[in-house]
This record gives C-alpha cells, sequence and structure tokens, in this order.
C-alpha cells in the first residue's frame, strides 16, 4: 500500500511541475533547442505536435518517455490536449500581480528566448494570444503563439527541478512507509462494540445569525456567521476559510457540529477572501495577496471572540472561554497563529531567499515569502481561549519554522492530502507536524485528496474544474465532519467517549475506496524524522 500511495503521489508532483513549466511555457514557432551547457540539441515542433495529436513517440523522444511509467505517460498527453478556459483579462490580470510575476520569471529561468535570455515576457504573450482563440488555452497554441522562430529549454535548471522531484519523491516514499507502518501497528486497537454513526446529523436544532462587526482600531469590516444551538454555554468552534475560500464554504461542517450542539463561527478574513479574489480578476484591485493579512487575520479571530463575548445572545448560547479553532489553508495559518505559533521572520527570509536562488516545489511559498515586507509584524497571536486547534492542508512552514512551531503547545490535529499541489503534504503539513510542541497531535492522511477536496460550495465562490478538486470531495467533507466533530468533543466539550474515533482502527472502518483515509494518535516522530533525512 504504501508505494501505491508514493508512487502515485510522486509522479504527480513530477507531473504537476512538468506541466506547469510545459503547459504555460516551453515552445517555439519551429524549433524548440534543449540546452546543456554549452551542448544544443534542436528539436522540430512538428515533432512534438505529433506526439501531442497522436500520442505516436518520435524516436527522438524514446530515452525521456521509457522513465515515465506508461500511466503517466498517458495521463501527461490528455493534459498536453486538455484545453483551460482563461480569458485574456484573467491571464492580464493574474500575472499582472507580483505573485504571478515571480512566477513567470521562474517560469522563465527554464524556457527561454533564442538569445537565452529569460523567457517570462514571452511566455505571458504566447498565454495572453493563446487565450484570444475559442475553446480555451491549449499547449499547441501556446507553443504556436510564442514569439520568435526558436526556443531555448534551459536543461541545466530543468534537470534541477527533476533533482528536486526525485528527491521529493523520495522523502514521500520514506515517509510514508514510516506512517503507513504507524498506522497498520495503531490499527490493531480494538474498539467499542458500538459507536454511534457520526456521520450523519446530530439531534440538536439551530438558528444561523448573520452579523457585521466593525474594528475601528483596524478599520476593518468583519462579517460573521453564527450557528447557535438550542442550549445555553455551548462548547464552541471558529472555522477559518483559506485565501479566495468565504465563510460560506465551510457551511457543511458548521451545520453538523451545529445538530450536535456546536455553537459555530464563521468569520470571513475581507483581505483574502473569495470577494477578494473577484475584484482582483475584474481589475478592481492589483493584487491578490496582501502580506498584511498575515496580521490581520489571526487579529480577526481574536476580535471576533472579544466582540461575541460582550453581545447578547452570544454571552449566554457561547462557550467562549474555552474554543477550539479550525482552519483551511491560510486558515491553517491563522489557526495554528492563534494556538501559539509564533512569527520566525529571520527563517522566513532565508527560506524565501534559498527558494528564489534555487529550485522550490512548495508553491505555498508564493503566499509566505510576501510576509518578508511587512514592517515589524507582531511575534505572536496567541489567545488563550483557544484550547485545540485542527490545521487542514495548512500553510506556514516557512513563517513560523521550528522555533515557532514549537510554541503550540494545545491538542493539534493535522490533516494532509496527498494529491496536496498547492501546500504540498511533505513541506507544509508532515515536516511541520515533527516541529509541534504539543504533547497531544494527530494526523489525519487523505490519500488522493487534493487542496480543494474538503472546500464546500459557496455563493460568490470561483467555481474550480475538477480536475482541481479531484475525486469524490463528498468523501473527503465526511471525513472532516467526523474528525473535527470528534476532536472538538474530546477537547472542547471533554467527552472523552468519543476518543475511539480519533483512533486507527476506527479511520480503517470509515475509509472509502475512493480516498483511503490514515489517522494516527502521537506517532513517534524519531522515524519519521529519519526518513525526512533530518
Amino acid at each position: 500500500m504504501v508505494m501505491g500511495i508514493g508512487r502515485r503521489w510522486g509522479w504527480s508532483v513530477a507531473g504537476a511541475v512538468l506541466f506547469s513549466l510545459s503547459g504555460v511555457k516551453v515552445q517555439a514557432a519551429d524549433t524548440i533547442i534543449l540546452s546543456f551547457g554549452g551542448l544544443e540539441f534542436p528539436v522540430a515542433v512538428a515533432e512534438l505536435e505529433t506526439y501531442i495529436k497522436t500520442g505516436q513517440v518520435p524516436s527522438k523522444f524514446q530515452p525521456f518517455v521509457t522513465q515515465v511509467p506508461p500511466q503517466e505517460l498517458e495521463r501527461l498527453t490528455a493534459t498536453l490536449k486538455q484545453p483551460v478556459p482563461v480569458t485574456v483579462d484573467t491571464v492580464s490580470r493574474v500575472f499582472g500581480t507580483s505573485t504571478g510575476q515571480v512566477l513567470l520569471s521562474q517560469l522563465g529561468q527554464v524556457v527561454q528566448t533564442e538569445r537565452g535570455e529569460n523567457g517570462a515576457t514571452a511566455v505571458k504573450t504566447a498565454l495572453l494570444q493563446a487565450a484570444k482563440q475559442p475553446g480555451g488555452v491549449t499547449f499547441l497554441r501556446v507553443i504556436q503563439e510564442f514569439p520568435g522562430t526558436t526556443m531555448r529549454l534551459n536543461l541545466v535548471r530543468g534537470l534541477a527541478i527533476m533533482n528536486q522531484v526525485n528527491r521529493y519523491i523520495a522523502q514521500v516514499n520514506g515517509v510514508f512507509a514510516v506512517l503507513n507502518q504507524e498506522f497498520q501497528q495503531q490499527a490493531r486497537q480494538r474498539l467499542p462494540a458500538t459507536l454511534p454513526n457520526l456521520t450523519q446529523p446530530g439531534t440538536f436544532q439551530w438558528q444561523v445569525q448573520e452579523l457585521t462587526l466593525n474594528d475601528p482600531t483596524r478599520q476593518r469590516t468583519l462579517p460573521i456567521t453564527v450557528y447557535l444551538p438550542n442550549r445555553q454555554n455551548a462548547p464552541t468552534v471558529l472555522i477559518s476559510h483559506g485565501l479566495g475560500e468565504s465563510r460560506q464554504s465551510f457551511a457543511y461542517l458548521a451545520e453538523h457540529l451545529a445538530s450536535y450542539g456546536f455553537g459555530v463561527i464563521l468569520p470571513e478574513h475581507p483581505g483574502s477572501d473569495a470577494q477578494k479574489l473577484q475584484r482582483v480578476l475584474a481589475g478592481q484591485e492589483p493584487e491578490y495577496i496582501i502580506p498584511e493579512e498575515l496580521v490581520n487575520r489571526p487579529l480577526d479571530v481574536t476580535f471576533a471572540l472579544n466582540t461575541l463575548a460582550t453581545q447578547s445572545p452570544f454571552a449566554q448560547a457561547l462557550n467562549l472561554k474555552q474554543v477550539a479553532v479550525l482552519g483551511h489553508s491560510y486558515g491553517g495559518y491563522t489557526a495554528l497563529a492563534v494556538a501559539g505559533a509564533r512569527l520566525n521572520m529571520a527563517n522566513l527570509t532565508q527560506v524565501c531567499t534559498d527558494a528564489l536562488q534555487g529550485v522550490s516545489l512548495n508553491l505555498s511559498l508564493l503566499l509566505q515569502c510576501p510576509g518578508r515586507r511587512l514592517p515589524n509584524p507582531p511575534v505572536q497571536f496567541r489567545d488563550e481561549r483557544v484550547v485545540a486547534v485542527m490545521a487542514v492542508n495548512p500553510v506556514g512552514s516557512a513563517l513560523f519554522g521550528v522555533s515557532g512551531l514549537a510554541q503550540v503547545k494545545i491538542p493539534t490535529f493535522f490533516v494532509t492530502a496527498t494529491q496536496d499541489v498547492a501546500a504540498p503534504s511533505l513541506y507544509e503539513q508532515i515536516m511541520p507536524f515533527t516541529w509541534l510542541g504539543s504533547s497531544q497531535r494527530y494526523l489525519a492522511i487523505m490519500e488522493g485528496a487534493s487542496h480543494f477536496s474538503i472546500v464546500g460550495a459557496s455563493t460568490g465562490g470561483i467555481p474550480l474544474p475538477v480536475e482541481v478538486v479531484g475525486s469524490a470531495p463528498e468523501v473527503a467533507q465526511m471525513y472532516l465532519k467526523v474528525l473535527a466533530l470528534a476532536f472538538s468533543q474530546v477537547y472542547v466539550a471533554k467527552q472523552a467517549d468519543f476518543a475511539p474515533f480519533l483512533t486507527a482502527a476506527y479511520a480503517r472502518q470509515l475509509s472509502r475506496a475512493a480516498l483511503p483515509l490514515q489517522v494516527l494518535d502521537n506517532p513517534p516522530l524519531a522515524p519519521i524524522k529519519r526518513a525526512l533525512g533530518e
């Protein structure tokens, strides 16, 4: 099983990197020159076009394709044919942001002009021209629109990327072999004879209230949705959405928790929500990733708790003295920050400098590295009312580092997805999991899930293609409902009889073939660190 996890995931990561390097950049009108130091190897674009259209591999390419498993080669061919529905305005606005410019610059180091210069401008030009044609942007159209007659592919830089990919795959295989072995061991535990079905709604009724909170100190307006169960002093969970999402993205989870008697607070983070993304795509704002959100988001959590604690009926209906915080992606960063993780600006600077000068497969650094522009940010955002934290596909490895995450002392649950390209599991969840200072930590692994599998539908959100979301998101969301409920019952509601739901044995029982699930309770860290090469 572990080789299945590692191999499928590893090639998927390699494919994602290569597709991003090729699907948006790599060909000229007539010839591609593969350059390796002083050596050059010209390839006619017509031969590559023949391969894309027919699937027949030219003899020149045989040494390359024999290194790729047949299923992945078939997947590569399908990807190169797949049109991407983007408009000229979208291409222009996305790559007009500072984040988009960084991406283009990185791509241009591999895909170069005929004279061997950075190909970022040419890549953007090709994309803009391809986007003008009906039916979406395809690989061949980008080739045909690349300015000039010759494109250079810098194999030295490309091989550096592949070496990083290979190292990543080796680490993934090693780490997941260790985790799988531990899971098999923990799964031998016996479960109680009868357990309630937590996949089904509970028996509590609830009401929903919408509020708009104004923080004059920060000149910030904070929309909030609150789920109030029909009880007093209800145990409470706050859910922080991710970048480009909205508070409605987790309405399905809030409803499930409320049906079991939990109060749920859903704040909208206005500088990093779906509306912000829409304004950028509409050309109304220039930048999507705002460094100040690294400060504002955790302050939103504290402000929401402070304000609700002074207002009726919330002060009576909710227990706001001890809450759990659950966050997804950027919301995972937010949750860890209020749980005690400290910003480490020296680590952030070092990691981001190394990534800019070298090779990095961690796309989440595009979100984290703008934090370097923050002038004298607060070091910590700890809110003592937060007694448990659940971070789903979180980012923050560079922002917090080892010393920053060591300050998280409360019960912590990390959820990772093996097909997460946006916040790679190894870099953003597995490694950081070993840095936590908590004596009670859990790790859930959803095999085959993507970064967006657990994100529910929301009004005003940006629809994501099925290929991005991945298969069976309803299974991933079912897992999250059960795990978040059990974790909150144990550590917020203090109901110890829900502890069996946080075990490997129960995960094996709950697991579905579409997205196999593993849950580990306090796995030994030394074997994981050895597999990571630490």
